[in-house]
């Protein structure tokens, strides 16, 4: 009879934590089915290619943390909204193959190679250069912001997420106040000589943009600014 009562409690406990356990699943289905988003918004540049990749996610609640599921990239990916995709880094992720990806690179304002591992990673990441083109090469303006956007004013104007919620000649510029919009500095074409591993001492800056330079010669980082002639 012991025995018999000892078994039935057991059983008695067995199902009252299965009917907890289905009760909490419910309503956590209940919760999501109720939010259908997490804060914030897409990239509004969407690209549009026949070469589709594998999605890692359908809804938000696919991704970690406040990241976001978003069609970008020839596929929806999970994306940060309080980053624009295409001033990212390139990222290989961190998983073991090899594949030949292409990022913008937005100090260079054009699209280049680089080996990405299949998995992580961030969404600066397109399946060819055409693809890359496509999605942001309107997004980020050429030009350079400034060393210094707003060193007279007293209060900070609006935020800026890309260069494509500024004016016609300004860019989306980091400051003490943010990232905030300030009026681009003209690049000359052309690359700055590599930098020397080490300098002996760093002379006074004898530019500050391009456009303090003569002719074709830009003002480049070597042991000090300095105007120099451009590499092509």
């Amino acid at each position: 009879s012991l025995a018999l009562h000892g078994s039935t409690s057991f059983w008695r406990s067995g199902a009252l934590v299965l009917l907890l356990f289905l009760s909490l699943e419910q309503t956590s289905a209940s919760y999501s089915a109720k939010i259908k988003q997490k804060v914030g918004k897409c990239p509004r540049k969407q690209l549009e290619c026949g070469n589709r990749v594998p999605n890692p996610c359908t809804t938000d609640f696919n991704c970690d943390a406040h990241f976001k599921c978003c069609p970008f990239s020839c596929g929806n990916v999970c994306i940060d909204p309080y980053e624009e995709p295409c001033m990212l880094p390139s990222d290989a992720g961190d998983c073991h193959n090899n594949l030949t990806r292409w990022y913008f690179d937005s100090e260079k304002h054009y699209c280049r190679p680089f080996t990405y591992s299949g998995c992580h990673g961030n969404s600066n990441n397109f399946l060819s250069k055409t693809d890359c083109k496509n999605a942001c090469m309107l997004i980020v303006k050429k030009g350079q912001c400034p060393l210094f956007p707003f060193q007279m004013r007293m209060e900070c104007p609006p935020p800026c997420k890309n260069d494509m919620d500024c004016l016609e000649k300004e860019k989306c510029c980091e400051s003490k106040c943010g990232f905030v919009c300030a009026r681009a500095w003209l690049v000359k074409t052309g690359f700055c000589p590599s930098k020397p591993m080490m300098c002996s001492k760093i002379d006074k800056p004898k530019c500050l943009r391009d456009s303090d330079c003569p002719l074709d010669k830009k003002c480049c980082s070597r042991c000090g600014l300095k105007c120099l002639e451009a590499k092509h």
